[in-house]
């Protein structure tokens, strides 16, 4: 796809809608090519995603935490137990 400078402006989804198509967009300037834009490359696998994922969501795990709840209870437990911690 190519686009004008000037059509940048009024036509950004059009840009947009390309990339997401996976194309690249030509950006001209008085007939002369002005630069490329590349859609994003996905830096990783959805198997790296996931195992990321995990690693976040698990980052209490060591803690025996059964689930989400326990997790969440834990987290606003903060660290005093009674008025007399103090």
């Amino acid at each position: 796809m190519q686009l004008t400078a000037s059509q940048l402006q009024s036509h950004h989804k059009a840009l947009i809608d390309a990339l997401k198509r996976g194309e690249s967009v030509e950006i001209t300037y008085h007939g002369q090519l002005l630069g490329v834009v590349h859609p994003a490359k996905t830096s990783s696998t959805i198997q790296e995603q996931e195992n990321a994922m995990a690693d976040f969501f698990g980052m209490h795990r060591d803690l025996d935490i059964a689930g989400v709840e326990d997790e969440l209870r834990y987290i606003r437990k903060g660290r005093r137990n009674t008025l007399r911690d103090i």
